[in-house]
């Protein structure tokens, strides 16, 4: 498993020619599958562009590395909110509303991209309680406890 904090700001090039695309922002989720969706870029001469997780080749501790054809043809992401790019330091709310605290980790596999643990202050929840994600808070269902983080 690797933790959200440690991708970010990982500069993203192509496999075949190590061409540049950006550094990385963030990370969009699908709820529904609770895995990684995309990722975001920043990037100073284009602005903020995402590549499909399909396109993600590899993860290691010093880059992200893409496809050729992702890191010349990055999807423009004006339909995401700057506010959905940034999922650390999000509100993190129960299913019927109760404020648990706000997030401060995410661990996910960087082979498959499914979610691991939703850190939140010293509590750790699993990947498998997220229902939902918005520009305001993210939503666990209330199945499980937490469990204490070490």
């Amino acid at each position: 498993m690797m933790l959200l904090s440690q991708v970010l700001g990982h500069p993203v090039i192509s496999a075949e020619d190590a061409r540049p695309a950006g550094q990385v922002a963030g990370i969009g989720i699908d709820p529904r599958t609770r895995r990684i969706a995309e990722l975001y870029l920043r990037d100073a001469r284009r602005g903020g562009d995402s590549v499909p997780w399909a396109r993600v080749r590899g993860m290691g501790p010093d880059a992200v590395i893409v496809d050729t054809a992702a890191a010349t043809d990055v999807v423009h992401s004006g339909s995401h909110s700057r506010a959905d790019k940034k999922l650390l330091g999000k509100r993190v709310l129960t299913e019927y509303g109760e404020d648990i605290g706000t997030l401060t980790e995410v661990t996910f596999d960087p082979d498959t991209g499914s979610l691991g643990d939703l850190h939140v202050g010293r509590e750790q929840f699993p990947g498998s309680r997220l229902v939902g994600l918005g520009s305001y808070a993210l939503i666990l269902g209330t199945e499980t406890s937490p469990t204490p983080a070490n």
